[in-house]
């Protein structure tokens, strides 16, 4: 493909040189024709001073007067007589002479005597044909033959001079056309390059504007829009950066289609929710999506209904979920062009949900127990029991057993909403021997009786910082468990120790043990692994509950280690970090 640059200089040397060429022809031809009225002229003037000279003489003979003039003129001289006969040839060529002598002109010479010698042009060479004075020698006219070539040497080197100017100007204007073409092209192929940069999203380039003509004014043209795309394309990086970085860290899945059917975008979340990665099914059809199982079809059925659709989805697989799904159509100047999906992870939500329902379930029946009790003994003792005061005392004992029983059960309740919905922590330091031994002695009149033996293990004393009294709680819940599940003649062990930047206490009992497939439910409320043996020693199934929201409030993590028939060990582990804790909690 042929540049700019070269077609413009093409085009001028093509002009230049046809312009030269036309000239130079054009020249020549006037020369020629300049020349060859000179010489026409100049035989005139010569043929009128030799007839002079010829009339002068008188008595010359015609023959000698021809070969003086011819000699004297360089040029054939022929004298005609009346007769229209030869007198006088300065070549001496009778032969040759005859054409020159018929030739009309001359016999109109012969017949007009016109004043002022004919001249014409016949086979390249100039004839001048003038009249003689009757009576000259007996001739009429005189007839001279000039032969152009002889005297053309001064116009080739006229012609030769003329040829050389127009090639020196030829060369000087091909110079000036290709400095011109270039100064033409050059600005236009830097603008014709900006504008490939600029298609290509490259726009750091620019035309560098020289002048004030109608390409410099193009060039800034060119650079105010380059200026313009650049700042517009950098807002729409700038948005799509900001747009790309809400999708990737939104926390609800999305999943966009095209018109085509393919999977234009999919999200982190997305990925996350369905366990597959985006890279695996974006510009794929949407029909790849086997699983959910029921994705396809939802977006058939939007794509075909064009309305929005909302529905909830179950997934297995990287974890159990439910998604809220929700479908609309993206509308465009053919209709639908797509489809938008949005997922919500309500998993939470469905198990709160079930959990809310759950515990009201658990409460209600909890407290049915303790309040069918109540009614059913105050109806007997009003129906007449009251009157037999053995049975009243026994039916007394049993609602003030069972009004007890309801009272911790809403105080347990109380104790748990309040810790749940965090409950500032009273922090202080205090030794780990104090705590200990606050809870053990206020279970150790229930340990004798039921003929258990108390272990405290404390290799050395330290400093602690808790809350108190809410981890004298913890002690207490994890010490009743213990004695509940504990049969006589049982142990339970309390141990601490410092290591590192940690310390540990744990509540060990010799009980019945807890099954390893209960194991991962016994922080759950009102959950009881043996729920007969918790209801006779008066437990709400809501103590281990509370222990595990007062250990986390507290930092710390719970360990749970049973063996059924062996028993159970509870090990709370903490950071022993007291001055980031009070830093933190100021």
């Amino acid at each position: 493909m042929r540049t700019l640059h070269a077609q413009i200089k093409s085009m001028f040397l093509l002009w230049i040189g046809l312009s030269v060429l036309a000239s130079g022809l054009f020249v020549t031809w006037l020369l020629e024709n300049s020349y060859r009225e000179s010489l026409m002229n100049r035989a005139a003037k010569e043929a009128a001073l030799a007839v002079e000279a010829l009339e002068k003489k008188g008595g010359a003979t015609a023959q000698g007067a021809a070969e003086q003039l011819g000699r004297t003129l360089d040029a054939r001289v022929l004298i005609v007589g009346r007769d229209g006969k030869l007198r006088g040839d300065s070549e001496k060529d009778p032969g040759d002479a005859s054409r020159f002598v018929g030739h009309p002109e001359v016999r109109r010479v012969l017949r007009s005597s016109p004043e002022q010698p004919v001249s014409y042009i016949r086979d390249g060479r100039i004839h001048v044909a003038a009249p003689l004075a009757r009576g000259a020698s007996g001739a009429e006219a005189l007839l001279i033959v000039y032969d152009p070539e002889k005297e053309k040497t001064s116009l080739r080197h006229a012609v030769y001079s003329l040829v050389g100017g127009l090639a020196v100007a030829y060369v000087l204007a091909a110079f000036a056309s290709s400095r011109l073409a270039r100064r033409l092209t050059l600005p236009l192929a830097e603008i014709a390059q900006v504008a490939v940069d600029i298609a290509q999203n490259q726009f750091h380039r620019r035309v560098k504007v020289k002048g004030r003509d109608e390409i410099a004014r193009l060039g800034e043209a060119i650079n105010r829009m380059a200026r313009s795309l650049q700042n517009q394309m950098d807002a729409l990086r700038q948005s799509e950066r900001r747009l790309a970085s809400v999708i990737d860290t939104m926390d609800s899945g999305l999943l966009l289609v095209d018109a085509d059917g393919k999977v234009n975008l999919a999200n982190r979340a997305f990925e996350n929710m369905i366990g597959v990665q985006a890279r695996k099914i974006v510009g794929k059809p949407y029909t790849k999506l086997t699983y959910p199982y029921e994705l396809a079809s939802l977006i058939d059925q939007c794509r075909e209904t064009g309305g929005r659709i909302r529905e909830e989805l179950h997934v297995y697989y990287p974890e159990e979920r439910i998604l809220s799904a929700h479908f609309a159509p993206m509308e465009g100047e053919r209709g639908v062009e797509g489809v938008v999906g949005v997922f919500h992870d309500i998993t939470a939500i469905r198990r709160l949900e079930k959990m809310r329902s759950e515990f009201v379930a658990n409460v209600s029946h909890e407290l049915k127990t303790p309040i069918t009790s109540l009614r059913g003994f105050a109806e007997t003792l009003l129906d007449g029991a009251m009157n037999d005061p053995e049975t009243c005392r026994e039916f007394l004992q049993i609602i003030h057993d069972e009004s007890l029983r309801l009272q911790r059960l809403v105080s347990d309740i109380l104790d748990l909403s309040r810790i749940e919905s965090k409950l500032p922590l009273k922090w202080e330091k205090v030794p780990v021997g104090e705590i200990v031994e606050s809870a053990t002695k206020t279970v150790e009149e229930q340990m004798r009786k039921r003929d258990l033996a108390l272990d405290v293990v404390l290799p050395e004393s330290f400093t602690v910082l808790v809350d108190k009294d809410r981890f004298r709680q913890i002690l207490l819940n994890l010490l009743t468990n213990a004695m509940a599940y504990t049969p006589e003649g049982g142990k339970v062990t309390v141990e601490a120790r410092r290591e590192g930047d940690r310390w540990w206490i744990r509540v060990a009992d010799t009980g019945i043990g807890i099954p390893e497939e209960d194991l991962p439910r016994i922080f759950e409320r009102f959950y009881r692994v043996d729920k007969a043996r918790s209801r006779e020693s008066g437990g709400t199934g809501l103590g281990l509950a509370i222990v595990k929201h007062l250990v986390e409030a507290h930092r710390g993590e719970i360990r749970v280690k049973s063996r059924v028939g062996e028993g159970t060990e509870f090990k709370l582990i903490f950071p022993f970090k007291e001055k980031e804790m009070e830093d933190e909690d100021r």
